[in-house]
């Protein structure tokens, strides 16, 4: 199998020959580790494009990876003391229910021609390298955009509160999603990727029934538009999100990335048996950045087991690195991806 193949094969839990590998390196830890972190991909490079980083410049981060205080296109203020590490929102523009209504989009692309054929050359490239190809839209998230345009504790209020100006604005936040997103499609990617942390430690931010009737429409609309385009949803969410899961199923996610620190293993697998691939969370809060490298490959381990060998292969091999994560154990990670595995169908 190439890339590609082996990928498809995981996403629709029809055995792949082995875990076919993703790298996600936080903009900070390749700020930290430079060609060391860098060297180490090479080594086990992944499946979803070459595996080659560029370090960035810190002048180069987006608003809300800069140290400092800096202003996004959305209008959201963010404050961060590294460089490379997602900030916090500490200015939004919608202060009022009022603003909802008054609140201007940014505006897409003014060259969509350009836009468009430059995306379609990037995927079209990748695809005849044989990988695996996830693009990413503007602005990516649903729920998480609006809180930061309008701050979570006024977004909790708001929607316990029914308010007429947050549905108003959250449609036409939907319909710009929309159109972004059709926007990528015309690329023909194999998949978009979206992201929103719905969990605290132990539970949903939000009630499951508030959830599925304000914002699980929202995202069958998004996904369907995917699946109309004959590709596929990749969804990540932090925190405790198992009681929504067999609802993402249903509105049609295909590959979910959730938090495993936040789970038990065990559980969180019955609950995708059969249904979805899962992209993996190698544990944040403790084995990754605290454990020792016999941890990692003990929990990998288990990952593939549990995820792989149990769900006809429905697992890619993900493990987020941030800055506190030692070269040791990000070695350890992809050591013991490739080592365990190969597939022995």
């Amino acid at each position: 199998m190439n890339s590609r193949e082996r990928v498809l094969a995981a996403i629709n839990l029809s055995k792949p020959d082995r875990v076919p590998l993703m790298h996600s390196p936080l903009p900070g830890a390749l700020i930290k580790y430079g060609e060391q972190l860098i060297e180490i991909y090479r080594r086990y490079p992944h499946d979803f494009g070459p595996s080659e980083f560029k370090i960035p410049k810190p002048e180069e981060l987006p608003a809300d990876y800069r140290a400092g205080v800096h202003r996004d296109e959305w209008g959201t203020a963010w404050s961060s003391t590294v460089d490379g590490i997602h900030g916090q929102v500490v200015d939004y523009p919608i202060k009022t229910v009022g603003d909802y209504l008054k609140y201007e989009f940014p505006p897409f692309p003014r060259d969509l021609e350009n836009y468009k054929n430059s995306l379609k050359r990037y995927v079209d490239e990748l695809k005849a390298k044989g990988f695996f190809v996830i693009v990413g839209f503007n602005p990516g998230n649903y729920f998480e955009r609006l809180q930061w345009l309008r701050g979570f504790r006024n977004l909790m209020i708001d929607l316990v509160r029914g308010s007429r100006e947050l549905k108003l604005f959250a449609d036409r936040l939907l319909e710009y999603c929309l159109k972004s997103i059709q926007l990528v499609l015309e690329a023909k990617p194999d998949a978009v990727s979206f992201a929103d942390d719905w969990g605290t430690q132990d539970r949903l931010m939000v009630s499951p029934s508030l959830w599925r009737s304000f914002f699980k429409p929202k995202y069958r609309e998004m996904f369907k538009l995917v699946h109309d385009y004959s590709a596929y949803v990749y969804f990540h969410s932090d925190g405790y999100i198992i009681d929504i899961i067999p609802d993402l199923y249903e509105i049609g996610v295909d590959v979910l990335n959730p938090q495993f620190s936040c789970h038990r293993l065990e559980e969180l697998a019955d609950a995708v048996r059969g249904k979805m691939c899962i992209s993996s969370d190698v544990d944040r809060q403790y084995v990754l950045p605290r454990g020792t490298p016999k941890e990692v490959e003990a929990y990998v381990k288990k990952i593939i087991n549990v995820f792989g060998y149990r769900n006809n292969g429905g697992l890619i091999g993900r493990g987020e690195v941030n800055i506190d994560v030692p070269l040791e154990n990000v070695e350890a990670m992809y050591r013991a991806f490739v080592r365990y595995g190969e597939y022995k169908w």
